[in-house]
């Protein structure tokens, strides 16, 4: 069972959510158009922006609302996911094909598991193994990472979901199969992969630098959502092995950041050509 408090982040997490829509979006009401007026194209487009949530809760001995009285008895222990953990000089962007915050995302995640590997094995089997790449979803990272300070409650914000890190074995046909259906669909958010995506077909797959070998197999570190048909990801469930980490993706990336503030570094990526994808039909 959930926690009062995680509940309660998860509540004000959605208030948010909620801001971000109404605040930004040029919604159309079913009152207002009729299908056909719809399929005439009546409305061409709808645009949204992302709005900042920077104020605070603070309630007052004259507010008697049900919801503020339960914000407030949980805030002291909320109030503490805004200390600071980090410090992003330039903030991350998200976006499509690559992204700052897409690519450190992938990259953390990947250094992430091979330390797991490393010292948390407990069979010899799991100590050879070593991770070729990371997979993520660019839907798994809700918004941006700020410039400045970063919080556990900013992490909670860009990572929300209860997704756990999975380690799984595939063959290399399989890993082919995989890039094949990104460039048939869309392509996601990998570390230490290059992809080349033009049209409906893949250009170019290099693994650690190296093309990509249907004989070998690779070792891909990503999420329980993908492996269990997230995104309609089945062919991960293709796997020769898999070791559940019981990790949670958003406690990953808080160590992660808490480890490169003790070692004095800020929170930075660039973007690269890792994921390129040309002459798509839109």
């Amino acid at each position: 069972m959930k926690s009062p408090l995680y509940i309660t982040l998860c509540m004000i997490a959605s208030l948010t959510f909620l801001a971000y829509s109404d605040a930004g979006a040029q919604r159309v009401k079913k009152a207002e158009y009729t299908s056909a007026q719809l399929n005439n194209q009546a409305v061409s487009k709808i645009t949204w922006t992302t709005v900042t949530i920077n104020s605070r809760f603070d309630a007052t001995p004259s507010d008697n609302l049900e919801s503020s009285k339960i914000i407030a008895k949980y805030k002291p222990e909320v109030d503490k996911y805004t200390d600071p953990i980090g410090f992003c000089p330039d903030g991350l962007d998200r976006g499509y094909p690559v992204a700052t915050l897409s690519n450190w995302a992938s990259d953390a995640l990947l250094e992430y598991a091979r330390n797991y590997i490393d010292t948390t094995s407990r069979t010899d089997i799991d100590k050879k193994i070593k991770i070729d790449f990371s997979l993520m979803n660019f839907g798994g990272i809700r918004t941006e990472m700020p410039k400045g300070n970063v919080s556990r409650f900013d992490i909670l914000s860009i990572f929300p979901f209860d997704n756990f890190l999975v380690i799984e074995e595939m063959d290399g046909t399989v890993v082919k199969e995989l890039m094949e259906f990104f460039a048939k669909t869309r392509g996601q958010v990998m570390g230490n992969v290059k992809l080349h995506i033009d049209g409906n077909t893949v250009k170019e797959c290099l693994i650690g630098g190296e093309p990509l070998d249907e004989n070998r197999k690779y070792v891909v570190a990503t999420i329980d959502f993908l492996y269990n048909g997230g995104d309609n990801l089945y062919l991960l469930k293709k796997s020769n092995y898999l070791i559940q980490t019981h990790k949670k993706m958003m406690d990953i990336f808080i160590d992660c950041i808490r480890n490169l503030t003790a070692r004095g570094k800020n929170i930075e990526a660039v973007k690269d050509d890792r994921l390129i994808v040309e002459n798509k039909e839109k």
